[in-house]
């Protein structure tokens, strides 16, 4: 009796000692599954981050180089020094000699940069003058029409240029920009993905918790994990 009692006893404390073996060895997987999804959520942050940044600097170029065929490279210049002497003229709210600097300092700025706008205001309404000049001459036939109509063509490039170099400006940001927002799509989605698998062999349900991301001008869902259960 003592015999069969012993032997249920080790037994008993096989069968219960497996058990808990089995599941202290699954906890371990869960907790292994979890600090996966965790790094790998880290991971996707910083890339979203990166990429962010990335798309931010991007659209800042192109507004700044837009600005530039759009105004000219000196109007484009006289604004941001105002933008500064602006913010210098608030940091000396309190000391009166300082601030009038500041004051007489930006009418300086204020008075180049209209000057400036009006002359490139002046190049284009001088060109779309003479256009209209030599298109005149035409209409009343003049003996060097073909002349007259080469001539038209030269001065409607001139203006046609701003509008090619803005248009291949877009051109170029947008591409850029989509190249940026894809890969970042593509890459967080493999790592999503990936770690998901990994976590399932490991007793872990897990899925894309979708999260809606600003780059420069477009936004887009990007796709971190977000734990369902075990």
């Amino acid at each position: 009796m003592k015999r069969m009692l012993g032997s249920l006893l080790v037994v008993l404390a096989f069968v219960f000692g497996s058990g808990m073996n089995v599941y202290a060895d699954e906890q371990k997987d869960i907790e292994k599954a979890l600090e996966l999804i965790e790094k790998t959520n880290v991971e996707i942050e910083e890339k979203i981050e990166k990429a962010v940044e990335k798309a931010d600097e991007l659209k800042a170029e192109y507004t700044l180089d837009l600005r530039k065929v759009e105004e000219g490279k000196e109007v484009v210049k006289l604004k941001k020094e105002r933008k500064k002497a602006l913010k210098e003229l608030a940091e000396e709210e309190k000391d009166e000699e300082k601030k009038q600097k500041a004051m007489d300092k930006l009418a300086k700025i204020d008075e180049k940069l209209e000057e400036e706008q009006a002359k490139v205001e002046g190049k284009i309404a001088s060109i779309e003058d003479d256009i209209s000049e030599l298109e005149a001459l035409i209409d009343t036939g003049h003996k060097d029409e073909e002349k007259l109509k080469d001539k038209i063509e030269k001065l409607k490039g001139k203006l046609g240029k701003k509008s090619e170099k803005a248009q291949k400006l877009t051109e170029d940001y947008v591409e850029d920009l989509d190249k940026v927002v894809q890969d970042t799509y593509d890459e967080t989605l493999k790592m999503s993905q990936d770690t998901i698998e990994k976590a399932a062999e490991k007793g872990v349900k897990a899925e894309c918790s979708w999260k809606l991301v600003r780059f420069a001008d477009r936004w887009v869902w990007i796709d971190p994990i977000r734990v369902v259960g075990w």
